[in-house]
């Protein structure tokens, strides 16, 4: 190889002498650029000189960087020398910079699981649509292209703008908190230019007299007997399903009519003035209760009284009574 041939070609064809160790040669066209070939490897390499003294920085294997890719690096790194940056430190650092399932493992879900009551929500957010795409990545490789392509990604496979927001508020969370925390070259969420999804306007649905009448008659004829207590008390309350699922008797002081909700979204308890049809509802369920419990009373208002616990899915059985009322659902 010739030192005037500085290009993919000679180097594809360049061979260590078997009397040293290693081939180098010098380009040409580009200061502080060269390719050294071994025996096992070829590689660029950038030598530059700052702050009074000489550095070596490999660019990257031949053939998977071309001339033309080395070129440009060495360019770029000229321009940081020329500002008074160490594209050696600064490559370094960025080494240090940790994955994104690294930080969330190590760092993050620790600190939630004391301050926050729905951690879980986030590690299963992260675990099944985070760290697929952006786990094994540095905070610093992560662009804003990415984020957009795993939004497009999320929304072409059929999952819902609200969740695809709650990922992108998790992913934003995790920048800002790697950033408060002062890791090392670690942007706030701004950097990301996150675009949030609109969610489709949610329409509110009202039952027909008769859509009511053909309801509870299916429900009267589950085989889930606690289905139709459940499905009337969140009819007559609002409430939120998994809160009514979890309502314990101690909750309810049926002589002052107030339901006293132990843990809400936010983490606080809230009490609720309840109307005297609920009341009416609470003392049928509880007849109900005294006439089919085993041995140990159920403490769940709306349990499975075989179990004592709260049923944790009642879907198959409100979807066959609910028979084929459209965009009707529980709350």
């Amino acid at each position: 190889m010739q030192p005037s041939q500085f290009t993919n070609k000679a180097l594809e064809s360049a061979i260590c002498p078997q009397s040293k160790a290693y081939l180098y040669v010098k380009d040409p066209k580009t200061l502080g650029l060269s390719a050294v070939v071994t025996k096992g490897s070829k590689r660029f390499l950038f030598r530059y000189r700052i702050g009074g003294r000489q550095r070596n920085m490999s660019l990257g294997a031949f053939p998977a960087l071309k001339v033309a890719d080395a070129r440009r690096l060495a360019l770029q790194h000229h321009r940081q020398v020329a500002y008074g940056i160490d594209p050696l430190d600064e490559k370094n650092q960025l080494k240090a910079t940790p994955q994104l399932e690294t930080f969330f493992q190590a760092q993050y879900l620790p600190f939630i699981k004391l301050h926050k009551p729905s951690w879980h929500v986030d590690e299963s957010l992260f675990r099944l649509h985070l760290a697929p795409v952006f786990g094994r990545k540095t905070f610093v490789e992560i662009t804003p292209d990415m984020v957009i392509r795993y939004t497009s990604g999320k929304k072409a496979s059929g999952f819902s703008a609200g969740m695809i927001n709650q990922s992108l508020v998790l992913l934003g969370a995790l920048f800002n908190r790697a950033h408060k925390w002062r890791l090392k070259n670690v942007p706030p969420a701004r950097h990301l230019d996150i675009q949030y999804l609109k969610d489709p306007p949610k329409l509110n649905r009202y039952l027909s007299e008769e859509e009511h009448i053909k309801l509870f008659f299916e429900l009267n004829r589950s085989k889930n007997h606690m289905l139709k207590f459940f499905i009337g008390f969140l009819l007559l309350t609002g409430a939120r399903r998994n809160e009514a699922a979890q309502a314990r008797w101690q909750d309810f002081d049926l002589e002052n009519a107030v339901w006293t909700i132990p843990k809400t979204k936010s983490g606080q308890f809230r009490k609720l003035a309840i109307a005297e049809a609920v009341l009416d509802l609470l003392r049928v369920v509880k007849q109900f209760h005294d006439q089919h419990s085993l041995e140990n009373p159920c403490v769940y208002v709306f349990g499975n009284l075989k179990t004592g616990r709260p049923y944790q899915n009642l879907y198959r059985s409100w979807n066959k009574a609910r028979c084929g009322l459209a965009g009707f659902q529980a709350a």
